[in-house]
């Protein structure tokens, strides 16, 4: 791999893998970094580059700034959410965890306690758009992941929750707010007992979506 600008020998597929290999690497560090120093604000693309032992100008041929490469590191968080999210549907993990509303609750906090700093970073980045067509296509696919779960136990035909169906967009944004309420409170320490008792009101959690919601005026 290059480490002052030097050209990436090799067929064209083996310079397209190497690319994204360093691009990879350099995604990486900033996490590293992030880890290491209490959050991204304090990445520089010098300490990037520092930090892999490349030079700053091939950072600069990946990322034109440092709001492009949070912009990337947004994305991935995304998808890793997502793998994480789809492998909640497995069905021994549904087994364990008592069904898919529970796995991908558990499956959610369970990304987010692992990476914090990235979470923070998903979700207060400015200027990126959700909620519209211009959404981060990972996040979507987070939200279609929690439209399922939440709609799972009515279209079981459970009837205290046959309810969300009818709404479902509703239930999943409803969910993700009282999952995000949650892990949010446990990271910045503000909720007594911590994360041992966060991840029991998990539970008590994902039981709320299984009871008929009340009847709001119009």
């Amino acid at each position: 791999m290059p480490r002052a600008g030097k050209r990436i020998k090799g067929t064209s597929d083996e310079r397209a893998e190497a690319r994204e290999q360093l691009r990879a690497e350099l995604l990486a560090a900033a996490r590293s970094i992030a880890a290491e120093s209490g959050g991204f604000d304090g990445i520089t693309m010098r300490s990037i580059a520092d930090h892999v032992g490349y030079t700053v100008p091939i950072v600069y041929q990946y990322f034109a700034n440092k709001r492009a490469l949070l912009v990337e590191l947004v994305d991935v968080g995304f998808t890793e959410l997502a793998h994480h999210l789809d492998r909640a549907e497995c069905p021994t993990i549904q087994e364990r965890e008592g069904g898919l509303l529970p796995a991908t609750a558990a499956a959610y906090w369970q990304f987010a306690m692992a990476d914090p700093d990235l979470y923070r970073l998903m979700h207060t980045l400015p200027e990126v758009p959700f909620g519209t067509a211009e959404a981060p296509a990972p996040a979507r696919a987070c939200f279609e992941a929690l439209r399922r779960a939440v709609t799972a136990e009515a279209a079981d035909g459970n009837p205290e929750s046959r309810e969300w169906a009818h709404d479902a967009d509703a239930a999943a944004d409803l969910l993700w707010a009282h999952l995000h309420g949650l892990v949010g409170l446990v990271l910045d320490g503000r909720i007594k007992g911590g994360g041992e008792r966060g991840r029991i009101l998990l539970g008590d959690l994902t039981r709320l979506f299984s009871q008929p919601r009340a009847p709001t005026s119009r």
